[in-house]
């Protein structure tokens, strides 16, 4: 394991640890984003949540720093069976939505995580296809469709979220709730 990911030990799951420090010392430092990005391959689930937790927090400033490993993203966010690292990918991959040859990818992805177990992972999909579909008006008819799909979901959190989802892609004035864009980048959508 190297340096970078020995400081996200420590702890457990309910702390962010030091991935926000991690996350600013790769910001300050890029070349060093493959040695984070070797922390999705870690057995520890407290690593690969926090790497995830790190990589969502350099995507928000930096995109251009993690759209390269976008394959192996999409392959996590599929098959990572911890919730807190799906709910990181589902931020991250919001923030990469200005990438158009990816949208198709993206968006899939996205869509895919709707049916994911975890509360949490769901609704943050939600949120990043709410960016996606202002973004891409060719991809918003079918994210309408899906994400109206989950009107009669067990949870409550993911029901108030796909009205305000719904809201945010039929209505081009509608503002994004607070919270939703992270991205500095995305603000103006």
């Amino acid at each position: 394991m190297n340096q970078i990911l020995e400081w996200l030990l420590g702890g457990d799951l309910r702390s962010d640890g030091l991935s926000t420090e991690v996350a600013n010392f790769v910001l300050a430092n890029p070349p060093l984003v493959d040695e984070l990005l070797e922390g999705l391959d870690e057995e520890q689930d407290l690593v690969r949540g926090r790497t995830a937790d790190a990589l969502e927090k350099i995507a928000r400033q930096s995109p251009e720093l993690v759209v390269p490993s976008l394959p192996k993203l999409l392959a996590v966010a599929r098959d990572d069976p911890l919730p807190m690292v799906k709910m990181h990918i589902a931020m991250l991959l919001g923030h990469l939505a200005m990438y158009a040859e990816h949208t198709e990818a993206i968006t899939q992805a996205l869509l895919e995580m709707l049916d994911d177990r975890s509360v949490f992972a769901k609704s943050w999909a939600i949120a990043s296809l709410c960016i996606m579909g202002r973004k891409h008006q060719q991809e918003r008819s079918r994210i309408v469709e899906s994400i109206a799909g989950l009107q009669g979901d067990a949870s409550i959190a993911i029901r108030t979220r796909v009205r305000n989802a719904l809201m945010v892609l039929t209505d081009e004035q509608a503002p994004f709730p607070k919270g939703w864009i992270k991205s500095h980048h995305l603000q103006d959508i």
